[in-house]
């Protein structure tokens, strides 16, 4: 997931879907012709592209719950904002060190907050190396609690009216 827009995350979306992966935008804008013509962002790349009309700052909501792991690399304020997010709400937190922008400076913006919310904070300068950490993260303490969820759910939900 990312927030549709050009640059470093338009330039994952590329990667991930190279590797096969399954990539689902939030859109700043309220439809395609907006996503395109106001915020200039791309198309390419997308399995889906959800349009949240709600503006660059608001789409970040979306973006960030919609993850069980967030990374942050480079970024200027739309990343603080999307880092005060994921923190605050307990996270596994990625930070690729050395990519420039806010991602060099939230260990010490963490450091100045000083509150703990529950998020995990992972820091790597190769970004293979922090990827196989998230992941060894995300298969230890969250897939087994999602699995365990399903395991105990109707799949198709239950309806009491």
């Amino acid at each position: 997931m990312t927030g549709a827009c050009p640059g470093m995350p338009h330039e994952t979306v590329l990667g991930a879907k190279e590797e096969g992966g399954v990539v689902v935008g939030i859109s700043p804008a309220l439809n395609l012709e907006e996503h395109v013509e106001k915020y200039h962002s791309p198309t390419r790349g997308y399995d889906a592209i959800i349009y949240t009309g709600s503006g660059l700052m608001g789409r970040e909501i979306e973006n960030i719950r919609s993850c069980d792991v967030v990374i942050f690399a480079g970024g200027r304020s739309g990343t603080l904002g999307e880092f005060a997010i994921a923190y605050d709400e307990g996270k596994v937190i990625g930070v690729l060190r050395g990519s420039g922008g806010i991602a060099d400076h939230l260990d010490k913006i963490i450091a100045m907050v000083d509150k703990e919310t529950g998020a995990r904070v992972y820091y790597e300068s190769d970004p293979h190396k922090l990827l196989d950490v998230l992941e060894a993260v995300y298969r230890e303490r969250i897939f087994p609690r999602h699995k365990l969820l399903l395991e105990n759910h109707s799949p198709d939900g239950i309806y009491d009216g």
